[in-house]
């Protein structure tokens, strides 16, 4: 499904909305962790499930749905089977990504002969411009700006943490040295400064690169290696 072009800001501005149109309608300030479930169902109306998706839709590598027309969400189980809530709890906000921001077009795509009624996530579609758009968007409603810079103050003061080096200059199991290698230690001290316990550390580097509190100068890339992801993939 083709998507047009939407500026970041307008992304994050859609998220901040949908946040706050939660806290009207529930009267509870909302801190991280941002419970996206609760505004998936409370906030926007819809059924969210968890199904063997790959199985159902013949699809190896779908993770999520949206159904738009049904009003529903499902996720994949096997999310539930790797006993990875960061990945879940992404995979939800990515799909309401695509509730907030696409769901209109879905009804273009029937109407022009695709024989569309869903919007379905894959692995392999990442860097297409409608998927691209619904992690950010998921970026932004799981990791609000405000909240992520408050963490950071905190925890690394005010300016931004420049990466020079790949790996550490020091030795030693107790070591943290800011390098790229180390990415996974950055961001679990922003982690639990702002109490984000159900977003993953992947999520986090990417969001603070994202925010320029994080700026990698070697070229390196910071995350999990691709055999992590890869463990999703069925046998």
């Amino acid at each position: 499904m083709r998507v047009p072009f939407m500026p970041k800001d307008e992304i994050a501005k859609k998220a901040t909305n949908v946040i706050d149109s939660y806290k009207a309608l529930t009267g509870y300030p909302t801190h991280s962790p941002v419970p996206i479930e609760d505004i998936l169902e409370r906030r926007l109306g819809l059924q969210l499930e968890f199904e063997d998706l790959r199985q159902k839709l013949g699809i190896e590598d779908v993770l999520g749905a949206t159904y738009v027309k049904a009003r529903r969400i499902s996720i994949d189980k096997s999310l539930l089977d790797n006993n990875s809530e960061g990945r879940l709890i992404f995979t939800c906000a990515h799909e309401v990504g695509h509730w907030v921001l696409h769901r209109r077009f879905v009804d273009v795509a029937g109407r022009s002969g695709s024989n569309s009624s869903a919007i379905f996530c894959r692995i392999k579609d990442a860097k297409r411009p409608i998927e691209w758009q619904a992690d950010y968007f998921a970026s932004c409603i799981l990791l609000p700006e405000k909240y992520v810079r408050e963490a950071w103050d905190e925890t690394y003061g005010p300016d931004p943490l420049t990466l020079f080096n790949i790996k550490s200059a020091y030795s030693g199991p107790l070591c943290f040295d800011p390098c790229v290698r180390n990415w996974h230690l950055i961001a679990d001290k922003v982690r639990e400064a702002g109490g984000f316990s159900n977003v993953s550390k992947q999520a986090m580097i990417i969001r603070l690169q994202e925010l320029g509190l994080v700026k990698n100068k070697t070229g390196a890339r910071m995350g999990w290696p691709k055999v992590f992801f890869e463990k999703l993939q069925p046998a």
